[in-house]
């Protein structure tokens, strides 16, 4: 998705109303539309041979994360981020702090191996989750110390300027910071969510601790951005959008990143305190700990 100045140096007179009809094609959309193919087809096997562990409720939660990855990769959002920073950090927003916990929420994968076609399954996937090599490094990638350096390292990195124009001016570099940011956000809320059958490598404090360090990172990063005094990217190249100067949009895009990534980790926070204050009271009720009459 390269920005459509660095080509023609006209095409930004687009308006952002014309943006909101336009709709493209993203290859990397294949990636979550194929997941959510195979994770329905086999939930509904699943459910026709009566099981209960994965409910129908459940599967409305990797198929909304699935349409914001479409709104986000194939339009609307996608020609408004090559007008403007701010609506660019909401397409990387929406990717991995909204459409990725929502998938895994939907714990995707016993269904979507499930979904497999029998032949891939029993004689592509199966052999390969057996290797030893496979397992380790597995393992390794969903390591916590591992899926927080990979996830917001990525996010430090490809907000350095020298990276993030190499992104604007490219397809091809854009799609590798795509899947960076895809790959280190699964590993990243992975030790959040942990889907199952997988078990968790952290308890609930630690969680809390993990998602505080990524607010902490998620700041450092956006800080700088919201108080520059000039143009950081590409996008300084361009006259303005809709009324505002480059500068201001970039302030606008920083602040967004900021205030609702900053927000977006203190409600799962939130969410994981109450998952573990409702465990600990079902795990000594109340009346087990008063005195007896």
């Amino acid at each position: 998705m390269p920005l459509a100045f660095a080509h023609t140096g006209h095409e930004h007179t687009q308006s952002w109303l014309d943006a909101l009809l336009s709709w493209s094609f993203d290859p990397t959309f294949l990636i979550p539309l194929v997941v959510a193919l195979l994770y329905l087809r086999g939930l509904y096997g699943y459910r026709r041979e009566g099981g209960t562990r994965f409910p129908w409720w459940r599967a409305a939660l990797p198929v909304l994360g699935v349409t914001i990855a479409a709104v986000g990769l194939l339009g609307p959002i996608r020609p408004l981020a090559k007008l403007s920073f701010t609506w660019h950090m909401v397409q990387h927003m929406l990717l991995m702090q909204v459409t990725l916990p929502l998938v895994m929420i939907g714990n995707p994968f016993i269904p979507v191996v499930r979904g497999l076609p029998g032949g891939m399954r029993r004689h592509g996937f199966i052999p390969a989750a057996r290797w030893r090599i496979v397992r380790r490094a597995l393992g390794y990638a969903t390591r916590p110390l591992v899926g927080f350096a990979g996830f917001q390292g990525a996010i430090v990195l490809w907000h350095l300027p020298i990276l993030y124009n190499a992104a604007l001016r490219s397809d091809g570099v854009h799609y590798v910071q795509h899947v960076m940011f895809v790959l280190g956000a699964i590993f990243f809320w992975w030790n959040v969510i942990t889907p199952y059958p997988f078990p968790s490598a952290m308890g609930p404090l630690l969680r809390i601790a993990y998602l505080f360090g990524a607010s902490l990172v998620n700041s450092a990063v956006s800080a700088p951005i919201t108080f520059a005094d000039k143009p950081l990217y590409l996008y300084g190249e361009l006259p303005g959008f809709e009324g505002m100067t480059m500068a201001q949009d970039q302030v606008l895009g920083g602040a967004l990143m900021w205030v609702m990534g900053g927000m977006l980790y203190l409600g799962v926070i939130l969410a994981v305190f109450i998952v573990y204050a409702i465990e600990e009271e079902r795990r000594e009720p109340v009346r087990a700990v008063l005195p007896q009459a």
